[in-house]
């Protein structure tokens, strides 16, 4: 009888040892298993690095002013060439309409198209007398007196404005200068020609011109608007039409 107890003991501490034994190979295989899948599994998706955007290029060119008409194939009507970023030098042969600038180009000396003002230092006899005749002055002071004056309104303009010069590089022999249209920036007014104004303050005669303006209008247009701003400087007696000697 107590043999067979003792042989129930044995086979149930067999059975219990069988057991632990198992779960122990159990659980070191599941843990051999997951260092396996942990070795191979899949990397996680790695984000692609952020590259910069190529660096722009150079800006186009900004639209020139004033806008050039274009014929059918993209190119100005005429060889006119815009220049901005332009600044008056200060110079002492400098008057009512022929400048030293500073350029893109360099320094250059600018006449106006379709205008002439009195010649501060004097010029040439010929050209005073001319200009004398045409204001109906009979008095070299009064004379000298308009050419300061329109020199005085030219320079301030120029030095207080932004302007734009328009030139096709083709040189005035008597003045040694460009021919060019000189446009002020008036900020309600938009671009005014500056010939167009001294012609209209009564600071300068209106001289045979034949060139085209650079927005398209024939030099004959040009010249009627010129002649229009006379008669109103005439009606006011504005600058050398308020010192004509009847």
């Amino acid at each position: 009888m107590i043999q067979d107890k003792s042989t129930r003991f044995t086979l149930f501490a067999t059975g219990i040892l069988l057991l632990a034994l198992f779960l122990i190979g159990w659980v070191l295989s599941r843990a051999a298993t997951a260092r396996r899948e942990s070795v191979v599994a899949p990397l996680a998706p790695v984000s692609a690095p952020v590259v910069p955007p190529p660096a722009a290029g150079p800006p186009g060119p900004s639209q020139p002013l004033p806008a050039l008409p274009l014929n059918d194939e993209g190119r100005p009507l005429a060889d006119f060439q815009v220049l901005t970023a332009v600044t008056l030098v200060d110079d002492p042969a400098n008057d009512g309409d022929t400048f030293l600038l500073n350029t893109p180009e360099g320094q250059q000396r600018f006449c106006l198209y379709f205008v002439d003002t009195v010649e501060t230092n004097g010029g040439q006899p010929e050209a005073a007398r001319d200009m004398a005749g045409y204001f109906g002055f009979d008095s070299e002071e009064l004379l000298r007196a308009v050419g300061l004056e329109a020199r005085a309104f030219s320079l301030r303009l120029l030095g207080a404005s932004a302007f734009r010069v328009v030139t096709r590089w083709e040189k005035n022999p008597d003045e040694d200068a460009y021919l060019a249209f000189i446009y002020l920036k008036d900020p309600d007014r938009g671009l005014i020609n500056l010939a167009q104004w001294l012609v209209r303050y009564g600071l300068a005669r209106i001289v045979p011109c034949e060139q085209d303006q650079p927005n398209g209008a024939s030099a004959a247009q040009f010249r009627e608007l010129l002649l229009e701003e006379e008669a109103r400087g005439k009606s006011e007696a504005v600058g050398a039409w308020n010192r004509k000697i009847p």
